[in-house]
């Protein structure tokens, strides 16, 4: 199994965005669910939401 997760990761946190991609990662597998509703997208939005704020720099357009 993790054999399988290995590639996905180098890929995830080698380049931009990694903060983002990790905090989702981890919100999505902690089971984290309020009001009935899945992890995974509350996996997404605290995923986006703590990049956009401790990331900027990721969001500015590439040259």
């Amino acid at each position: 199994m993790l054999r399988a997760l290995l590639q996905p990761f180098v890929t995830a946190f080698s380049t931009r965005f990694t903060l983002g991609a990790l905090t989702t990662f981890v919100v999505t597998i902690s089971g984290l669910s309020i009001w009935n509703i899945h992890p995974a997208f509350w996996g997404l939005v605290i995923g986006c939401s703590i990049s956009r704020l401790l990331e900027p720099a990721d969001y500015a357009p590439a040259d």
